[in-house]
This record gives C-alpha cells, structure tokens and sequence, in this order.
C-alpha cells in the first residue's frame, strides 16, 4: 500500500501513486510556490450600536489561504487574493469585541469582518493610534525610510556650526591658526 501522508490517498500500483495529483499541503505539493506580493487595500469601517463592520477591498480573497485571528481587543487580517497578492493588517481596536458572536465574510470584491461590541456603544475610532496597517516587508522600508530623514537632519545640524570641516582638519595636523599674529 502507497500513499502520501499528507493526504492519505492510497494505492497499491506505484505508477498510480506517483502520478496522483500533488496536495496543496503536504510534502508532494507538484505546484509551483509563487513570491507573493504584499499590497495595500483600500479598507473602511463603519458601526452601529452592537456591532463594527470592518471592510477590505480585495478582489478575489482566497479563503482557503485568508486568516482572520482576534481577541478581545486585537485583529489580525491575513487576506490573500488574486492569487500571489497579501493584504496584513493588525489592529489594536478602540474597544473590546464579542468573540464568539463576530464573523468574517468574504466575496468577491471584499472580505467583511463583523465585529460584535462587547457592550453597546460608539467607538470613536476603529483602532488605536498605534495600531499598524500595512503590507508585510513595509515595516521594514518604513524604519529605513525614518532613519534616513533623521540622517539628513544631522548632516544639516552640522552646516550649523561655528567651524568648518577643514578647520577641524587644520587643528588636527597642527597648523597655525591665522587669528594669531604673526611678528
């Protein structure tokens, strides 16, 4: 008897077992495996008194692929769609949810997390300020990218000061300085 253990379809002829079709999961996945694109969507929120609606705009999600983790006061959107393109989102949320009674829907064109309120109310934002919604491998662009302006600040802080390069230069070496003078 053959068979792959991933799937557990089994066989007795080999040659059928090695033409059997590849697993999406498993170690005999004949697939190719594609790079895939982190992107953002464009994404809304809207509220009633019991329940917050997030709203990703992501054509074609895959579900198979998707993930949607909470707690009582975190999201985490994992969404992949159109085949090779990833959507991540983790939200630190204004209030606390219901986990139990949220659900995620996804069709076509978007994928709709219904968030049920823990105690009835408005929130004023979806999200705390800290919060992060961006493609992964952004963060690490975004923490360059911030270095790289503060770089840029110092090197202007020092056409700020009283001395010059070549002037630090001249102490070095020992030349004399021309304020003095000479008899």
């Amino acid at each position: 008897m053959k068979y792959w253990s991933c799937c557990r379809i089994k066989t007795t002829d080999f040659s059928a077992f090695m033409d059997q079709p590849g697993c999406s999961r498993g170690c005999h996945c004949w697939t190719e495996k594609k790079d895939k694109k982190a992107v953002l969507c464009r994404q809304d929120w809207h509220q009633t008194g019991s329940q917050v609606v997030v709203t990703v705009y992501a054509k074609n999600p895959l579900p198979a692929l998707s993930t949607v983790k909470a707690n009582r006061t975190m999201l985490e959107a994992h969404v992949v769609f159109e085949g090779n393109k990833i959507f991540r989102a983790e939200l630190e949320l204004w209030g606390t949810i219901d986990i139990d009674k949220s659900f995620v829907s996804m069709v076509p064109a978007k994928v709709e997390i219904t968030l049920c309120k823990a105690s009835p109310g408005s929130w004023a934002r979806l999200e705390l300020p800290q919060s992060k919604l961006q493609p992964c491998g952004e963060q690490e662009k975004e923490a360059a990218n911030t270095e790289e302006p503060g770089a840029v600040q110092d090197e202007d802080s020092d056409d700020s000061l009283s001395w010059s390069e070549e002037e630090d230069e001249e102490l070095e070496m020992g030349t004399p300085d021309m304020t003095t003078p000479s008899h």
